[in-house]
């Protein structure tokens, strides 16, 4: 699951790439056509007096759009350092060289940087990298201010800024802060935007692979409970038929009529374990389940096999189907336990149900067996994994030669 959630930006967010590549071209151009109006209709001032000449504008928009080409998305982490680094450099070139920034044009750009930045990078270094370049871009800004004073004073430019050009200071201040308090306001809400996109694609990778994983468990469960199932009701089945069988072998010659018998119970015996394997593998599918009746009808398989002297006080309410199911399972497995090990001739069964619990109970006079000794076979770990599956609890009270006594809480 890890590695899924450590996949590159294209990867995760397969449109993002796109997005972010068309927006940028849109604004590279967007400036560029503004750039060139400007230089048309507008011709108060020389593009040649400017830092970067008549066509540096040009070759920084040129430059960027060729970064916008090249952009690390699938690199390493020093190549998306680097490339980002390399952008916000020369939008701040751009920024000093060009001065004037034609409808906020490099503004725009910059943002877009900074908003691609928080897909290339951890967060730390989004930080790092966007307080760095808000220094970086006030002081651009703060050395393009005296350029433009004496730019509009040389061409005697935009006379309705006389009184703000007789007082540069303060002019200065004045653009300062606010393109201060911009920079701050315009790169945390693109920051808090991409940080919220980020953590909620993320947060749906991760469910896509919990669910991935919740899908296996669901399997090997389903897997495990076919073998519960199978062994609890037909393990059993087969073992008496194997004995059947063998009773009819042995008394084929000796006594015919007995030899019959056996063959007819065998017979009925191999009719039962195939309903159990049907119910095996449907049981999921139950949606009326009576656990009462189904109960009875264990009973009845046990009694019909070797004669127990059984008393059953089971009188349970409606439970959900999968608690229902894991209760008979559990009962079952215990009566198969006291047919093959216990050589009991007596059985006691009852339930005890509250608001809040269930309680089972399970009794035969049989040989017992310490229950300190490491468990042996299937059947006694299955019922003590189903007890846990219900967040039950199961106590095992049983001596040599005195019994057994097995008890199962399970929560409502």
């Amino acid at each position: 699951m890890a590695a899924s959630l450590n996949l590159s930006i294209s990867k995760i967010f397969p449109s993002i790439r796109r997005t972010l590549q068309y927006i940028e071209w849109i604004l590279l151009t967007v400036h560029a056509v503004n750039v060139l109006l400007d230089r048309i209709f507008y011709q108060g001032i020389n593009a040649n007096a400017l830092p970067g000449g008549n066509y540096g504008e040009f070759v920084a928009l040129a430059i960027c759009a060729g970064l916008s080409f090249v952009c690390p998305w699938e690199g390493s982490r020093w190549q998306q350092r680097a490339y980002i680094a390399m952008e916000i450099l020369c939008l701040v070139v751009a920024r000093y060289i060009t001065v004037w920034n034609i409808w906020g044009g490099w503004d725009l750009l910059l943002y877009l940087i900074l908003a691609k930045s928080c897909f290339l990078l951890p967060y730390k270094d989004t930080i790092v990298t966007t307080i760095a370049t808000g220094v970086a871009w006030q002081i651009s800004y703060a050395l393009t201010i005296p350029i433009a004073i004496e730019l509009m004073r040389t061409n005697n430019a935009l006379d309705i800024l006389a009184e703000d050009l007789s007082d540069p200071r303060r002019m200065i201040v004045s653009g300062i802060a606010g393109s201060i308090t911009t920079y701050l306001a315009f790169s945390t809400f693109i920051l808090l935007l991409c940080f919220l996109v980020l953590a909620e694609q993320r947060s749906r990778q991760k469910a896509i692979a919990l669910a991935a994983e919740v899908e296996i468990l669901a399997t090997d469960l389903e897997r495990t409970r076919i073998a519960r199932d199978i062994h609890d009701s037909l393990g059993h089945t087969l073992t008496t038929l194997n004995v059947q069988l063998e009773v009819a072998q042995t008394l084929h010659s000796k006594n015919p009529d007995r030899s019959l018998q056996a063959l007819n119970t065998a017979k009925s015996l191999a009719n039962q374990s195939l309903q159990e394997v049907r119910q095996a593998l449907s049981t999921m599918r139950e949606e009326n389940f009576d656990l009462n009746a189904a109960l009875k009808h264990s009973i009845e398989q046990i009694n019909y096999n070797n004669r127990f002297i059984i008393d059953v006080r089971t009188d349970l309410p409606k439970l959900p189907l999968q608690v229902s199911q894991q209760i008979h399972l559990i009962i079952k497995e215990g009566l198969v336990n006291i047919q093959k090990h216990s050589q009991a001739s007596s059985i006691k069964l009852w339930t005890q149900s509250t608001s809040e619990t269930i309680t089972l109970g399970l009794w035969d006079n049989g040989v017992g067996f310490n229950p300190l000794m490491p468990n042996s076979g299937f059947g006694l770990r299955g019922m003590q994994e189903r007890v846990k599956l219900l967040e039950g609890q199961i106590k095992i009270h049983s001596t040599p030669e005195k019994g057994t006594l097995i008890q199962v809480t399970i929560p409502r």
